[in-house]
């Protein structure tokens, strides 16, 4: 602001110079060019050339129109481009305030006009000494006091500050500039529309800036009052509004502007920041533009949160703030408002929301929230975290909430700069509603009850299917006190196991089975998460086993075994039990909200009764060699290979045939449910009885 002041200063000091000279020539002032020039530059401390064409007007005023005028450096800053180049000029002066010692200058116009402002590594400008009284003082201050101007018209000016050390320079460019009749230590009002930009081209449009400035004598401040701004940030894709009042100092090296009202909005996409300072800021205006905020009300999307710290505006906008307050909703950043819910296998919209406008942005935040809206299913409650907004990535880490009635502790981040966005999740997650969980994925939960987890995921996607499609990693989890849902494994016991048939068992139960403890580990890969090592304790019965669940086909397969404890182990028929000795082997599949429980009884009941078999077809003590079969004649050891084999799978097949006829019999003479356990402790007397039908002897 100083510079740009001391530049329109610098515009109306070359013409105030110039003017005098001309007046002394009331003739042709071409004629006199060079002298002109050479008087300029004696007043100025540069070099003043005049390469356009003069022309004078002396009623009713004195005017003047200069063009192609340039202006030179001081001696140190040869390598640097002239401080000035001024395409026309125009100036009129009042001729009787001049007899009085005043100076009344009517209107001013500039127009394809281009100032360079330059510092070297020093800290010197080609500014300093330009306004002095002498080019011998230095330090002597300007004095606007005996100076009046009419309206000022500047069109097609451009302004550009460059730092020879670093390279760097940064263009203003000034499209069109009213100032209303003007004097010092007076509120003046103005109206501009411009930009600004860098190497890396537009960094702010202004389409509007207006409001009143009032000027000190000396220089040394300036009262900028009913400010109004309207302009956009092309590199950042983003509409900025504000209102304002100000004060700036100019009297130190860099401007410094206490705000005593702001009222700016910053606008991106479905992202409306809104900030509104309930203390006067400071904001100080060097290589960057740094504001400090004692205390302000920060607008999410008309959701206001109170905040302190400060922000820093140039090629990016930085903010480092400690916000607080009631809610804050993020779901206008995770989706477009107007995008409508899409079902299972539908393409996503073509127009999903474009996150590159946030790699301008880099937000810290230490958040003490209420309430953070994630998503429609996913709400924290009193949320303690540090966030940080950079590049296109939001991370929150540490963050520290309550979730889905129980506590989270851990780190999120989602990369908006992926496509689709990419989410990363290291939560540590104590007395969790398992059903609610499940249902931020759009899925039915196998399971019911309050649950802790450890668990390190992530997914592609802001959208439910996306998210299951995608969903990888790995974990492990235990639910306390809560229900295995779609499948009652008290009805299977009750209604099929205690009966008296062996057959196959599968279909589909429904209900729940409540447990108190059910938990393992979990390895999730696109969507379809496997449980290796699961484990049930329901009472007085238990589950242990393998697992899988679909989650996008919202299926799941277990592989496991049914313990039953004494007093269910004794409500089974005697058959069953001590074909399976209380445990049972179960297949649990099919859509998750009603399954189908599968057991192969027979399969158990006929490898038990073949191991009876065989123990009493086969008996054999402890760690000794079979007794040779006496129907096998015995030979020399170096015949034994040729003539063993065949007798010997003779007799095995034999013995299958036995096996196999006694289970038949089993099935056909198995007696009513009532009476099964008196019938089934008959003695053993039949089946000896019937080996010899049964079995033939070998073939000699």
């Amino acid at each position: 602001m100083r510079k740009l002041v001391l530049v329109l200063a610098a515009a109306l000091a070359l013409i105030l110079v110039v003017v005098p000279l001309l007046l002394l020539w009331l003739v042709d002032p071409n004629d006199y060019r060079d002298e002109i020039a050479s008087r300029a530059s004696a007043q100025l401390g540069r070099e003043v050339s005049l390469d356009g064409p003069l022309s004078l007007r002396v009623f009713p005023r004195v005017a003047i129109e200069v063009s192609d005028v340039g202006v030179g450096n001081p001696a140190d800053f040869v390598q640097a481009p002239p401080l000035a180049r001024v395409g026309t000029a125009t100036l009129s002066v009042g001729v009787w305030p001049l007899f009085r010692g005043e100076l009344d200058i009517g209107t001013v116009t500039l127009s394809g006009a281009e100032f360079h402002l330059v510092s070297d590594s020093a800290g010197r400008s080609n500014l300093d000494g330009l306004l002095t009284e002498s080019p011998d003082r230095p330090d002597a201050e300007p004095d606007l006091s005996g100076i009046t101007l009419g309206e000022v018209r500047f069109n097609d000016v451009r302004l550009i500050s460059q730092d020879l050390a670093s390279g760097e320079s940064v263009l203003f460019v000034i499209e069109d500039l009213r100032l209303d009749p003007f004097r010092a230590d007076q509120a003046t009002e103005f109206r501009l529309s411009g930009a600004m930009s860098d190497q890396a081209g537009e960094l702010l449009v202004f389409e509007r800036f207006s409001g009143r400035l009032n000027v000190a004598a000396n220089v040394s401040s300036v009262d900028l009052s009913h400010l109004v701004l309207e302009g956009h940030l092309p590199q950042a894709g983003a509409r900025l509004s504000a209102r304002a009042g100000a004060q700036v100092d100019l009297s130190g090296p860099d401007p410094v502007v206490n705000l005593p009202v702001l009222d700016t909005t910053l606008a991106i996409d479905a992202l409306r920041l809104a900030l509104v300072i309930n203390e006067p800021a400071r904001l100080a205006l060097g290589q960057e533009t740094r504001m400090d905020l004692p205390a302000a009300t920060l607008s999410f999307n008309e959701q206001a949160l109170a905040a302190r710290g400060f922000l820093v505006l140039g090629r990016e906008i930085e903010a480092e703030l400690a916000v607080q307050g009631d809610r804050l909703d993020l779901r206008p950043l995770m989706a477009a408002d107007d995008q409508a819910p899409r079902t299972r296998g539908e393409p996503a919209d073509s127009a999903d929301p474009d996150f590159s406008a946030l790699d301008a942005l880099t937000l810290s935040f230490d958040l003490r929230l209420g309430s953070l809206v994630l998503s429609d299913a996913l709400t924290l409650a009193n949320v303690i975290a540090e966030a940080r907004l950079r590049d296109g990535e939001l991370v929150l880490a540490p963050l520290n909430a309550e979730l889905l009635g129980g506590a989270f502790e851990g780190r999120a981040s989602v990369d908006l700069r992926a496509d689709p966005p990419r989410v990363e999740l290291q939560p540590r997650l104590r007395g969790i509603a398992v059903d609610r969980l499940a249902a931020l994925g759009g899925v039915a939960a196998p399971v019911q009850g309050l649950g802790d987890f450890t668990l390190d995921l992530n997914f592609s996607g802001l959208d439910a299917e996306s998210i299951l499609a995608s969903l990888d990693g790995s974990g492990q989890f235990q639910v306390e006190q809560g229900a295995l849902l779609g499948v009652d494994l008290r009805a299977l016991v009750g209604q099929e196991l205690t009966r008296s048939n062996v057959g196959n068992i599968s279909r589909a139960f429904g209900g729940q089975t409540e447990f108190d403890q059910f938990g393992g580990r979990l390895q999730a890969r696109a969507g379809v998460v496997e449980l290796p090592d699961l484990q049930m304790l329901a009472g007085d019965l238990g589950l242990a086993g393998r697992g899988q669940l679909d989650l996008p086909a919202g299926q799941l397969d277990y592989r496991m075994e049914l313990t039953l404890g004494e007093t269910l182990a004794a409500s089974l028929p005697r058959t069953v039990r001590e074909a399976t000795g209380g445990r049972i082997p179960l297949t649990i599949a099919g859509p998750m909200t009603q399954p189908v429980v599968s057991v192969d009884l027979a399969g158990v009941a006929e490898r038990a009764l073949r191991r009876q078999i065989e123990q009493r077809l086969l008996p054999r003590e402890p760690d000794r060699e079979p007794e040779p079969d006496p129907d096998v004649p015995a030979t020399e050891d170096s015949e034994a290979g040729a003539t063993d084999a065949e007798p010997e799978q003779r007799r095995l097949r034999s013995r299958d045939l036995i096996i196999r006829g006694l289970s038949e019999r089993e099935s056909r003479q198995r007696p009513p449910e009532d009476e099964e356990d008196e019938k089934a402790e008959a003695p053993d007397s039949e089946e000896t009885e019937e080996e010899p039908e049964a079995e033939s002897p070998p073939a000699q």
